[in-house]
Parts: C-alpha cells; structure tokens; sequence
C-alpha cells in the first residue's frame, strides 16, 4: 500500500498528491495568509503595551551590547527600511539608544535601563499570548508547527542568494 493512500479520502489534497507534476496550492499565499492571521493574534495582546509584533521580535534581539543596524537585521532576516520603520518608536520611547561607533558615521544600537524594563514588561504579556495561542491551536500542534517552521527555515536558506 502506498504511504498516500493514507489520506483520507476528505482530504482536499489528496488527488493533488497522487499527480506528483501538479503543483500543490501555493504554500507562499497560505503562509502570508497565516502570518497575517498570527500577527493580528499576537497584538491583540502586545496592544494593551502598545507595540506591535514586529517591534516585540525587534524588542527581543537588542541587546546591552552595542550593535550595528546591519547585524540586527541579519540576526532578524530584516530588511534595513523594515528594521528602521519599527525601531523608531523605539528610540522615540527611550527604549534603544543609538551611539556612536569607533567610525563617527557607524551607528550603533543597544537596549536602554528603560528598555530593559520595558521588555520584561512585554516579555509578560507575550508569556500569556503564547499560553493563549497553544490553548485555541493545542500544544502539541504548536510544537509540530514550530518544527516544521524551523525545518524550512533550514531548509530554504541555502536555496536563497547570500544577501537573503
């Protein structure tokens, strides 16, 4: 017996994957469609603080050490522009510094005292959006997810030019 035929006959991908040169439905627009859905989830908490997402990542990898914004958005996978848009509120709040580097025109970054204080603060709340999330999708799917999503990560990374 086939590995295949052990889908279930209500699965809706389970005539696609008997053809194997037709195409799965685009992984890329599901993903989007997903991110944009799991970023709503996620700042339904992170609002009550006043961030969003992608400021609550950027939050998380500053650190006390300082940093270039070219290796921030390395360790992000960010692009430069994106990095700076959700940094500025940041720096408008006192929460990450900009100081200068050996080079007067190198501009470093790192997390402030207050910034410190602020990221525990959002450290909290991303706790209890975390518990919520594994408690409407379950744990174990969130695990399975988390695997797979750091499997393509691996995965896709050596098939991207070097700059990716």
């Amino acid at each position: 017996m086939k590995s295949s035929s052990r889908i279930s006959p209500a699965d809706p991908y389970s005539s696609l994957l008997a053809a194997a040169d037709a195409p799965l439905p685009c992984t890329g627009g599901r993903l989007r469609k997903v991110t944009r859905r799991m970023t709503s989830f996620y700042e339904q908490h992170l609002r009550v603080i006043g961030i969003k997402l992608s400021q609550y990542s950027v939050l998380m990898n500053i650190s006390s050490e300082p940093q270039t914004l070219l290796q921030l958005a390395a360790r992000l996978e960010m692009d430069r522009t994106t990095l700076t848009r959700s940094l500025k509120p940041m720096v408008d709040q006192g929460w990450v510094a900009e100081v200068a580097g050996d080079d007067a025109r190198q501009r470093l970054l790192i997390l402030t005292a207050s910034g410190h204080r602020f990221r525990k603060q959002a450290q909290q709340v991303w706790h209890d959006a975390q518990l919520a999330l594994e408690a409407q999708l379950g744990r174990d799917f969130v695990a399975n997810l988390n695997a797979q999503l750091d499997r393509a990560l691996s995965q896709l990374k050596p098939a991207l030019p070097e700059e990716n």
